[in-house]
């Protein structure tokens, strides 16, 4: 399901408002300083997240979610205690706070991401703990990448042309992989593509292959896309630095081939980092993510460079982005899909 709209009453004891939310692509909030903007988003994101915690802590009286399967979620604030129904055609329905996490997976972005606190309350540099990330899930996809088929169940028969035109079909993505880093180690006596002589030859084997090959590739394939995505993104940022990832390693060169440290970078290029590494890595499609002011510490001509590229990135993984600004540079010219809260 996708949202198309967000209304609340009572927000911060003080303030009513009614968004418009884009299904595809991005959409923008602005308003004065605390006029309750970002809690206003928090407050949508903590719903849905079945963060209860983080609800009570924000002061309201209703919140209504539309859904563009004509539902509306409705979570009230009653003295305290918070009650959570669906709403559709008229009929209404309690709802659990753990089954409201399961209406849409979503994210939070928020103004201070340079600092991340993990689940036992240390808290770390966002840069390093994400690099650390990166490079864990790269090394668990490499160890995947040996393909074993010897354990292969086959569930059902394919003729040669069938294994001849799946496999010729998976090559494009694997070329794709090698490219991002990720290389396919292949069993002995098996390549891809193979000729019609080589199924013929050796048609169990190569059926199997298509099988464990399909799996690496389904488990696999998002991430040499957000890797190669990554690195265009950032580097279509930096100004003489370029970032490269090798062997899941992220990495930043200067000009002349100096490798500068990652706490060197400015504050700017630190948020683009951690921006578009949340966004391709820690974020699944389909999800929403709520974005608290992605302008900071940017210049104005990133600034406005912000908008075309969160839109494609909602292409490339239907996502829904809202985004808390104060920035008109940010907005740009998509005033068409921003929403002023008036106080």
């Amino acid at each position: 399901m996708k949202l198309v709209s967000a209304s609340v009453q009572g927000l911060i004891n003080s303030f009513d408002y009614s968004i418009d939310i884009n299904t595809e692509g991005i959409t923008f909030i602005h308003s004065t300083n605390g006029a309750g903007k970002s809690a206003f988003l928090k407050l949508i994101f903590s719903i849905l997240h079945g963060d209860m915690d983080a609800v009570m802590n924000i002061p309201f009286k209703k919140l209504n979610i539309g859904f563009d399967d004509e539902s509306t979620l409705i979570v009230e604030n009653d003295k305290g205690q918070i009650l959570t129904r669906i709403q559709k055609r008229g009929v209404e329905d309690e709802i659990a706070p753990e089954e409201v996490e399961t209406l849409k997976p979503s994210v939070y972005i928020p103004a201070d991401r340079l600092i991340v606190k993990k689940r036992d309350g240390r808290l770390l540099y966002a840069m390093d703990a994400y690099s650390k990330e990166l490079e864990d899930w790269f090394h668990s996809a490499k160890d995947e990448a040996a393909l074993e088929i010897s354990d292969a169940v086959i569930e059902e028969d394919l003729g040669d042309d069938e294994i001849e035109y799946g496999l010729r079909d998976m090559k494009s993505k694997v070329d794709f992989m090698f490219n991002s880093g990720l290389r396919i180690n292949f069993p002995i006596g098996l390549r891809i593509p193979p000729s019609r002589y080589d199924i013929n030859k050796n048609h169990e084997n190569y059926l199997k292959l298509m099988k464990v090959l399909r799996a690496y590739i389904d488990n696999n394939y998002q991430l040499a896309e957000s890797l190669d995505v990554f690195k265009d993104v950032v580097n279509s940022f930096y100004t003489n630095k370029v970032m490269r990832i090798s062997n899941g390693k992220i990495y930043v060169d200067l000009r002349d081939g100096t490798t500068l440290p990652l706490d060197c970078l400015s504050s700017g290029e630190k948020h683009i980092l951690i921006m578009f590494y949340r966004l391709l890595f820690q974020t699944e499609p389909g999800s929403l993510v709520v974005f608290d002011e992605p302008e900071i510490s940017l210049h104005v001509s990133w600034q406005q460079r912000l908008g075309p590229i969160l839109n494609d990135i909602c292409r490339l993984r239907d996502l829904q982005i809202i985004i808390a600004t104060h920035s008109p540079q940010v907005i740009h010219d998509m005033w068409d899909l921003a929403n002023e809260l008036r106080t």
